[in-house]
């Protein structure tokens, strides 16, 4: 530790950063304590021997943390009115390019000023815009006004879910706004773009008209992602076999470009300043080529945008060019301290993305593996008697990539299993097959038709070509390998806990043979790795409660029921009308690898509406269901038509009313089936407008003296329907308001017939219905129930376990009933 200080320190300035940050709330007055005692502890330091001057100095460092984070909060005037969804005026300045796909455009805005109630506010925030119909042309610098409904980023909270809100903040925005229609948009001439962004704008506009009038669309969108950091044009299709995989890297301008395009620089530079020998005998020939290489590294951050993820790569990069300039080469651990320490002074928050942690993990499982792993892998090697040939030469080239990708993939695996909950099979192949051509080839092309375009446009358009076919050849070879079946799999999501104890046991494995304490660490790990994994599979495989979780998917539904004895259903799986968005992958999966649950052995569709349908197809597909139940009705959206294709390609055994009116019991579980009549004449029961929801099927659940109502989206035709038909037998004690709380739905009568000790209402929030109704939440006074919003209260789970145990937990605030 005192030999390499800079490393201790970088863990002091960070553990200062994570205290402001998830300890400390946001402070004004934070700031001078916190410098008086920097101020003391720099002053004191002063008069302290060695050791105590390095402790005081992580001290020191601890609280310059502190004080930089507390530093990155800033109030804002628009926050209020996006937390009040108000419609608004905003003028402000275009960022970036927009994102356009499936007709509707996204595009990152500096919001200046804001005109609502006859004022006019000045302002300084980053929204989000999204058009919907009539997208006008607009460009990074244009200044635009226009009407928009402000809305705050919000989380679906649910356990293990994507905290999507701070992940806006890190990226500097503070809200969403929407308009209806482009054709509202008003130009209003140029704009001012922050420092650099016009300078860098006039340096990519003029590449990035190249790309798109040379260039296809899906070779446009790679270029652009390539060279210039713009991801707007990689849709959901042209990104899956990146993440299948293990490329999804590529696709973002980050440590593997910027190294590569160093690595290149430098070789290049020393092979022709090698060849003067008068510069040889004269100069340094590493140390100026490392000062050489520093130009293309900068310049090629530049084009990318200066984004986020590229200034962190060229500020690794740099870093180690000046080890070598300061002939320190060898101290790369202090060199990463070093480039982690100037990034976080820069953007403190850096901690806290997925970007920097990928990163800067990489790279230290790259510097402490890889040299394990080369002596795995038998390699040749030059002797006196005989030079390395070109063969073996390539030979080490590959072996030292296949080391260097065992290295990241294995100490990156728990990050990417919590973040990405996916694993690529096939990432060292697809690694060692697509970067060399990416590197060697389209890179460079690509870099070279950008620098030559303002001498001539005709040689830049050959070298994008000359670029375009290695990028044909890298789509065949990344098509290839995730066509495999096997390419990829889905994984459950590692806790804070197990991720630690991967890499203490990576570290244990390192020093076995060296040190006593690591065979000691070994055996006590593999004792608490058995207990973790006896507890999961206890807790998931032979449990003795029933737990009913209501998730948190909007304004949809979406019901996890676990059965004594580890057996699953799930009641709807949420989903949105436009189906951009897939709530079965992107919110009911991440929270069953959250609690460890790879299989669901029944699925139940209510009624084919999107909100209860469209989550169900991921779950179908990726969960192994082994029954199907569902009401019978047809439809004939693409969504219906592709969930029943899922189910007969997996050969789910489909269950119609006619096949459940028996119930069914499972573990001391009894699952009573009530609606709709198993022979019924399905149109002419009701009109077309409330069919579907009136068909709904109807579900109760019972254990241990509780039991669960799933009404579905009954409204109050069907609800008389089944009042009339069950009576006595709807009596339950947890009640899924019908209808997301709707008005129309939840009648006096039948909730008098059901008597719910609680009511949970599934409703998005600030949705355009205004659910829950007024009128439904007093019926559910008048009756003395407790109404549960999960638009407020996030998932709620019930547990209803041996000696009359009953409780009722919700995510937010872990409120318990």
């Amino acid at each position: 530790m005192f030999h390499r200080p800079l490393i201790p320190i970088l863990f002091a300035f960070a553990g200062g950063i994570l205290v402001a940050h998830k300890g400390l709330a946001p402070c004004q007055g934070l700031a001078l304590p916190m410098f008086i005692s920097i101020t003391l502890c720099l002053f004191a330091i002063l008069f302290l021997s060695s050791r105590l001057r390095l402790a005081l100095l992580l001290i020191t460092f601890f609280f310059t943390g502190i004080l930089v984070d507390s530093g990155k909060h800033h109030s804002s005037e628009l926050l209020p009115w996006a937390i009040n969804r108000q419609k608004v005026t905003i003028e402000g300045t275009v960022l970036e390019p927009a994102r356009i796909s499936d007709k509707i455009a996204r595009l990152k805005v500096r919001a200046q000023r804001l005109f609502a109630g006859g004022k006019s506010i000045r302002i300084n925030d980053n929204i989000l815009v999204t058009v919907y119909n009539n997208i006008p042309h607009i460009t990074p610098g244009d200044k635009v006004r226009f009407p928009a409904r402000l809305r705050p980023f919000k989380n679906f909270n649910n356990p293990g879910g994507y905290d999507y809100e701070s992940a806006m903040k890190l990226k500097g925005l503070t809200c969403a706004a929407s308009v209806s229609d482009g054709r509202r948009i008003v130009p209003m001439g140029p704009g001012l773009l922050p420092f650099p962004g016009a300078l860098l704008e006039k340096i990519q506009r003029p590449v990035r008209d190249l790309f798109s009038g040379n260039l296809g669309p899906e070779d446009e969108a790679l270029f652009r992602a390539l060279i210039l950091g713009e991801r707007q044009g990689i849709s959901r299709q042209l990104r899956e076999p990146f993440n299948r995989t293990g490329l999804g890297h590529v696709l973002a301008v980050s440590g593997l470009h910027i190294g590569l395009v160093a690595w290149i620089s430098f070789f290049f530079f020393k092979s022709i300043l090698s060849r003067s020998y008068k510069l040889v005998l004269k100069t340094d020939i590493q140390k100026l080529t490392a000062l050489l290489t520093c130009v293309p590294v900068i310049g090629y951050t530049c084009l990318a945008g200066f984004q986020v993820s590229s200034q962190r790569a060229m500020i690794m990069v740099l870093a180690f060019l000046c080890s070598l300039i300061l002939r320190r080469e060898k101290e790369v651990w202090s060199t990463l301290a070093l480039a982690g320490l100037i990034i976080l002074a820069v953007d403190p928050h850096a901690l806290f993305s997925l970007s920097f942690q990928l990163s800067f993990s990489a790279v230290v499982g790259i510097l402490w593996l890889t040299p394990s792993v080369l002596k795995i892998i038998p390699s040749p090697h030059e002797t006196p008697q005989r030079k390395m040939s070109i063969f073996n030469n390539i030979s080490l080239y590959f072996i030292g990539l296949i080391a260097v990708s065992i290295s990241a993939t294995l100490f990156l695996l728990p990050i990417i299993s919590f973040y990405f909950h996916r694993v690529s099979l096939v990432t060292i192949p697809a690694n060692l097959t697509v970067v060399p051509i990416l590197g060697l080839w389209i890179i460079p092309n690509g870099l070279l038709s950008a620098v030559i375009l303002p001498f001539s446009a005709q040689a830049a358009n050959l070298f994008l070509h000359l670029g375009a076919w290695g990028l044909h050849a890298i789509m065949e070879i990344i098509r290839f390998w995730s066509g495999l079946s096997w390419a990829s799999a889905w994984v459950v999501t590692p806790n804070l806990f197990e991720m630690l104890m991967f890499y203490a046991l990576i570290l244990f494995i390192f020093f076995f043979k060296r040190r006593a304490w690591a065979r000691v660490g070994l055996a006590v790990l593999t004792v608490f790795i058995l207990v973790d994994i006896g507890y999961w599979t206890y807790r998931v495989h032979f449990n003795r409660d029933l737990k009913v979780t209501f998730l948190d998917v909007g304004q949809a539904n979406a019901a996890l029921v676990e059965f004594p004895g580890g057996q699953k259903m799930l009641i709807d799986g949420g989903g949105f009308p436009s189906d951009r968005f897939d709530v079965g992958k992107m919110v009911v999966a991440p929270f069953l690898w959250h609690s460890k649950i790879k299989k669901i052995d029944y699925l139940v569709l209510s009624h084919p509406q999107s909100d209860h349908m469209n989550g169900l197809r991921f779950i179908a597909k990726e969960f192994q269901p082994k029954e199907f139940w569902y009401n019978g009705d047809d439809v004939k959206t693409a969504s219906f038509k592709e969930l029943m294709a899922i189910i007969e390609s997996k050969k789910i055994k489909r269950l119609l009313p006619v096949d459940l009116v028996e119930g069914r019991k499972i573990n001391e579980a009894k699952i009573d089936y009530l609606y709709p009549p198993p022979v019924r004449k399905k149109l002419n029961l009701f009109y077309n407008g409330t069919r579907l929801n009136n068909n709904s099927l109807v579900l109760k659940i019972s254990f241990n003296g509780k039991s669960f109502l799933f009404p579905g989206d009954l409204e109050r035709e069907g609800e008389a329907l089944l009042v009339s038909s069950k009576q006595n037998a709807l009596k339950s004690d947890v009640l899924l308001s019908p209808h997301h709380g709707s008005r129309s739905s939840s009648t006096r009568e039948f909730l008098r017939m059901v008597k719910p000790g609680i009511c949970v209402i599934s409703s998005g929030q600030g949705n355009f219905f205004g659910f829950p109704h007024e009128q439904t939440l007093k019926r559910l006074r008048d009756i003395g129930c407790r109404a549960i919003r999960i638009d407020r209260s996030g998932a709620v789970q019930c547990t209803v376990g041996p000696n009359d145990r009953f409780e009722v937990r919700t995510f937010i605030k872990n409120r318990t009933f």
